[in-house]
């Protein structure tokens, strides 16, 4: 009797194990992969391409403008972190003064910071032209002049002592 009873259990656990499964083997073989929807075919990237250009030992200047002055040669607002560069051609030989070498917004990235009321810069926006005739500096045609903010004896005085020390740095511009 001791035995039957063993042997009942054993093949009710079989059975279980055996309904177990089978169960699992239907739930794997019927169930349905999931929907998937169509991908959308990939748009064409349009990516943009740079180059870098590097320029060194150009000369660079300071200066201030008076409250109320006009607008920069961009038609915006000076602002600290702003400078102002060589137009495209110098105006007595028939350029434009609102047409800079660098264009309007380029950020050029100096290799050494300079510091500007407190701060250090280590980037720039071109947003004014000056030397228009290139008359102060001819021979560094990537001159550039670093806005100090407005007029007054602090201003002044830091613009004057930054000097006109040679500096290097680069841009990027989108290929054409």
């Amino acid at each position: 009797m001791q035995l039957s009873k063993e042997r009942m259990r054993l093949w009710a656990a079989a059975a279980i194990l055996i309904i177990i499964a089978l169960a699992l083997l239907l739930t794997l073989t019927l169930k349905k992969p999931p929907q998937r929807s169509p991908q959308p075919a990939p748009k064409p990237v349009e990516g943009k391409w740079y180059i870098k250009f590097t320029v060194k030992d150009q000369k660079s200047t300071a200066y201030t403008e008076e409250v109320g002055a006009p607008v920069a040669a961009n038609g915006k607002e000076y602002f600290i972190g702003g400078i102002a560069v060589h137009p495209r051609y110098p105006v007595n030989s028939g350029g434009d003064p609102r047409e800079p070498i660098l264009p309007f917004g380029t950020v050029i990235y100096l290799e050494k910071p300079i510091k500007v009321q407190g701060q250090e810069f280590k980037t720039f926006r071109v947003m004014d032209t000056g030397d228009v005739n290139y008359g102060l500096w001819p021979d560094y045609p990537y001159w550039f002049d670093v806005y100090y903010g407005t007029d007054n004896f602090y201003n002044r005085r830091d613009a004057r002592d930054y000097g006109v020390p040679l500096v290097n740095y680069s841009w990027y511009e989108e290929w054409r």
